[in-house]
């Protein structure tokens, strides 16, 4: 008794809906929530509303497999502290795999360096500009004490999120755009950009569109001169850009260059092209 009363706890803590059609598994049915779960016809297992994006670049909501009771190791959305070697305590966050499997996720650390979201185009690579070409130029992106001014900076054909959040024409620090730099609602710092990001998701089914309140106010920022400064046809909102949708969900697939660079989390976006990658950078101070 003891362990089917565990095992429905476990199932009590899901945020459960009723797919379209019961008298069927759930998987492979349309779905609206990314981590809603609904339970599967044997009463013991559950599936999870994930996404992946169609050959269009629109990104499409179905239930993933079955998942045993037993097999809930976590609740997608839920976050832990943990014990890392190297970075001390870092957060992990509970998501979903590919098939639909619940599954912590760790986090980055401040050794990887301050963090913001950039988007790649169509596969675009992240080419970095090295601080040194442009050395009069500097950014504070973490905003906090101790803040590196001088990093490497992504050149105009991946750039930055952004969000004007004081209305003055221009991205002033790290503050404006979407990673470490940015304050969340608890006061604290985000631990990557897609933490800061989730704010926007009004409605919380997982993607930041035009059915949150916010969609308006995200921006993108290329820097084509590499000033660190924004100016005169910089910015530009997502609409213009041909920017439909933002994943919030995120899996982890890091990749560093010579000059310790990393790009880690990463999720998809579609626009009028196609689909893109929405990247962390974690840029190390040079």
């Amino acid at each position: 008794y003891g362990e089917d009363e565990q095992e429905q706890t476990i199932l009590d803590e899901l945020d459960l809906v009723t797919p379209a059609q019961t008298d069927i598994e759930p998987t492979g049915q349309l779905c609206e929530t990314y981590g809603s779960a609904a339970l599967c016809l044997d009463g013991h297992s559950a599936a999870f509303c994930n996404y992946d994006v169609d050959g269009g670049g629109n990104l499409i909501f179905d239930f993933g497999a079955c998942v045993a009771e037993t097999e809930i190791e976590c609740v997608p959305g839920d976050v832990k502290t943990v014990d890392d070697e190297i970075c001390g305590q870092v957060q992990a966050s509970c998501l979903l795999d590919g098939v639909g499997m619940p599954m912590w996720a760790q986090e980055g650390c401040s050794q990887e360096g301050d963090t913001p979201l950039v988007l790649r185009f169509d596969d675009a690579p992240i080419t970095m500009i090295d601080a040194e070409a442009t050395p009069a130029a500097t950014f504070d992106i973490a905003m906090s004490a101790g803040s590196c001014i001088s990093t490497d900076w992504p050149s105009a054909a991946t750039p930055w999120l952004a969000v004007d959040l004081d209305h003055s024409g221009s991205i002033d620090g790290g503050h404006e755009l979407f990673g470490s730099g940015t304050d969340l609602a608890d006061g604290s710092k985000a631990d990557n950009g897609f933490l800061a990001l989730a704010a926007f998701d009004g409605n919380h089914d997982g993607v930041v569109d035009a059915r949150d309140p916010r969609f308006g106010e995200l921006l993108l920022w290329r820097d084509h001169d590499a000033d660190r400064r924004t100016g005169p046809g910089e910015l530009e909102t997502l609409t213009e850009a041909g920017v439909d949708s933002l994943a919030v969900r995120y899996g982890i697939d890091r990749e560093c260059d010579a000059r310790g660079n990393c790009a880690m989390e990463r999720s998809a976006f579609s626009h009028a092209g196609g689909r893109g990658e929405l990247v962390d950078l974690h840029l190390a101070c040079q």
